[in-house]
């Protein structure tokens, strides 16, 4: 397929240019030695051979040495599959007026899928500085994908994100699998070949720091397959689990059982911060679907006077995935993490905005219909699908 073959382009844009300017040295793309690697199984990861930048082990262990003091308490808040006037609100409330210690606003990763997405309004994120990632075309159950399968559909949507949202593609660089089934292997070979350096799938019960590929994950594996060979230059984002009130875990946050009032909402989520904050400090994970806060004020209510009480902290910061990677990469103390480049919030070369002037698209798909907007494209004959990206 010609589009694919194109955006196997991407795999050539240095990494340095996607890790929100990280210092210098970063190494490219690391998918030319992936190739000779790919026949050998991940053996176990030795902290004495595995040394950032190019590789770490994971676990609780923080990058560079430091001691819980002398870093940030770093938030990973992230949001699954479609961006549209459902959770429109809820964002511009959530990411109005709210910034880390350095003066920047808070930032979030969105995992986006395709369908009912407004690209409009991820355009408009993309602008005010969070991460877009990708989440699949058809948010299908992937396990049993063959590698042109998960390309069509991670890749697909990527590619989506350019054209609609006007996303740069060299910041699309990491993904999750929907239902997080990941694809083992293959999947793994799709992102390196693509050019993406990262995943966010796999949960975890204990807390960890991400870590790359190259040798056995630190964990044991929730959603098989998890990948089994060894893949240079790719990381994995963990999904640290959260705890409800009856015991049990979830890896997205909306599926714990909690007590529907607004103070026990935010009392499950601080009990939950503290395990992180006052121990290991390593990074705490709020992973959602929007639809969680949908028509459930007192939900909302007790997540953002969660998040006050912690941004009132000094050293807490709400960064993306890609981030996140960057000071595991380069870690630096807490006041270099003030001026640090990696947490900036300049984005002169993404689009602004979209305002008014949009393309309206109105458009039948699966006996219904399906509307967004773009202020890039004007709207395609049909409903843009896999393996019909054009819409023609």
């Amino acid at each position: 397929d010609s589009l694919l073959q194109e955006m196997r382009l991407w795999a050539f844009i240095p990494v340095g240019a996607v890790l929100l300017l990280a210092p210098a040295g970063l190494s490219s793309s690391p998918t030319a030695h992936n190739r000779t690697k790919r026949q050998f199984e991940a053996s176990h990861c030795d902290p004495a051979f595995c040394q950032i930048p190019d590789c770490y082990c994971g676990g609780k262990d923080i990058p560079g040495g430091y001691s819980p003091d002398q870093i940030p308490q770093f938030v990973m808040l992230t949001f699954d599959d479609a961006v549209n006037d459902l959770n429109k609100a809820f964002y511009e409330e959530l990411f109005g007026g709210r910034f880390n210690p350095n003066g920047c606003p808070m930032k979030s990763t969105f995992y986006v899928s395709h369908e009912w997405t407004d690209y409009a309004q991820v355009q408009d994120l993309y602008a005010d500085g969070h991460e877009i990632a990708s989440h699949t075309i058809t948010h299908s159950f992937g396990t049993n994908f063959n590698e042109e399968k998960w390309a069509n559909e991670v890749v697909g949507e990527a590619e989506l994100l350019v054209r609609y949202a006007g996303v740069n593609p060299a910041d699309i660089k990491g993904m999750r699998a929907p239902f997080l089934a990941v694809g083992g292997d293959k999947m793994f070979n799709m992102l390196s070949r693509y050019g993406f350096y990262y995943d966010s799938s796999m949960p975890t019960g204990s807390p960890s720091w991400p870590y790359s590929l190259e040798y056995r994950m630190p964990h044991s594996c929730s959603v098989k397959p998890c990948p089994g060979e060894s893949h240079p230059g790719m990381w994995e984002v963990p999904m640290k689990t959260l705890q409800d009130v009856r015991g049990g875990s979830c890896s997205m946050a909306d599926g714990c059982f909690y007590t529907e009032d607004a103070d026990s909402i935010q009392k499950i989520f601080t009990q939950n911060f503290l395990e992180h904050y006052t121990k290991s400090k390593a990074p705490f994970p709020l992973f959602f679907h929007a639809a969680w806060f949908f028509n459930r004020p007192h939900r909302k209510d007790g997540f953002l006077k969660f998040i006050d009480s912690i941004l009132a902290l000094p050293d807490v910061y709400f960064v993306t995935s890609q981030e996140l990677i960057a000071w595991t990469r380069y870690p630096e103390p807490l006041p270099q993490v003030h001026s640090s480049p990696i947490f900036h919030c300049n984005f002169p070369n993404r689009p602004g905005r979209c305002g008014k002037k949009k393309s309206r698209c109105n458009l039948s798909h699966k006996g219904d219909q399906r509307q967004f907007a773009s202020c890039q494209q004007s709207c395609p004959n049909k409903y843009p699908w896999i393996n019909n990206l054009n819409g023609d």
